[in-house]
């Protein structure tokens, strides 16, 4: 099972795209387009672990910067908008518990907000477990909700290898269409922390009351990461992947929270993937 983180821009630039690959690797570890991120990397560090509260908001695109579908210039918006958004999705700070396996099926739904209740960039994050294919590889379906817009994305991801072999999406305008991916896109996960690392970190219990209803968690806290900082997990085993809340804090203070608000096992493809 994987663990599966200006008006100018109509048509997005290779910088741009290169600044938003490397900042999704650092805050996530799950995408990247590895050439172009190795130069980038230690800048991207430095400005997650100061302005990690504020880095998802920056870095996820608006849709009125959306090129025309069926160009290059889309097929390079929407890789660089999934790298983020996946990244969000699968990873805080670069880790990840080890998590119970996700079921076909089974997704969950995160509300983002930054730590004081404003806007985090877009409101709502889901992740679900769609599928696995015949030869073993497993899709994954990401949803975000960014105020009346939806971005979708299917990645088939090979578990073995660690790669994604395919990537479909749908924009907010409902363009539905096969990405490509090439031998550097790869699927990277972030680092997985074992059961013992996750008891040495546990600070304690929490009743914790959420939208998708109230669960009885453990406290999981570390100090550090891929961006500095200070991220706190709040873990129950009765929801798919364990994880009720996550918080990532960075080293200035400014920190995000994504709470659950909704859970299933009724996820299938909604692009026709499979």
């Amino acid at each position: 099972m994987v663990c599966t983180h200006s008006n100018s821009v109509r048509a997005l630039s290779l910088s741009a795209f290169v600044f938003a690959a490397a900042l999704a690797m650092v805050l996530s570890g799950c995408f990247l387009v590895q050439e172009a991120a190795e130069s980038t990397v230690g800048a991207a560090s430095e400005a997650a672990g100061e302005e990690v509260g504020q880095a998802i908001g920056a870095q996820v695109a608006s849709a009125a910067n959306l090129p025309t579908a069926g160009t290059a210039q889309w097929n390079q918006f929407m890789v660089s908008q999934a790298q983020v958004l996946f990244g969000y999705a699968f990873a805080a700070n670069g880790m990840w518990p080890a998590e119970a396996t996700y079921e076909e099926g089974e997704w969950v739904r995160y509300e983002f907000q930054t730590a004081d209740g404003e806007d985090a960039g877009f409101q709502t994050m889901e992740r679900a477990f769609l599928t696995t294919a015949e030869d073993g590889n497993e899709w994954w379906r990401v949803r975000a909700q960014q105020q009346q817009d939806t971005w979708v994305y299917e990645a088939l991801i090979n578990p073995d290898r660690g790669e994604v072999v395919r990537l479909r999406s749908r924009d907010p305008e409902g363009n539905v269409g096969e990405v490509p991916v090439t031998e550097r896109t790869v699927y990277q996960s972030p680092q997985r922390l074992t059961e013992e690392s996750i008891e040495g970190a546990t600070v304690g219990t929490e009743e914790l009351d959420t939208p998708a209803g109230t669960f009885s968690t453990r406290e999981v806290e570390y100090t550090g990461g891929m961006g500095g900082g200070t991220v706190t997990w709040y873990l129950a085993e009765d929801v798919p992947g364990n994880v009720v809340r996550y918080r990532t804090q960075g080293n200035q203070g400014n920190a995000w929270i994504s709470t659950l608000v909704e859970y299933g096992s009724d996820a299938t493809t909604t692009l026709g993937s499979y």
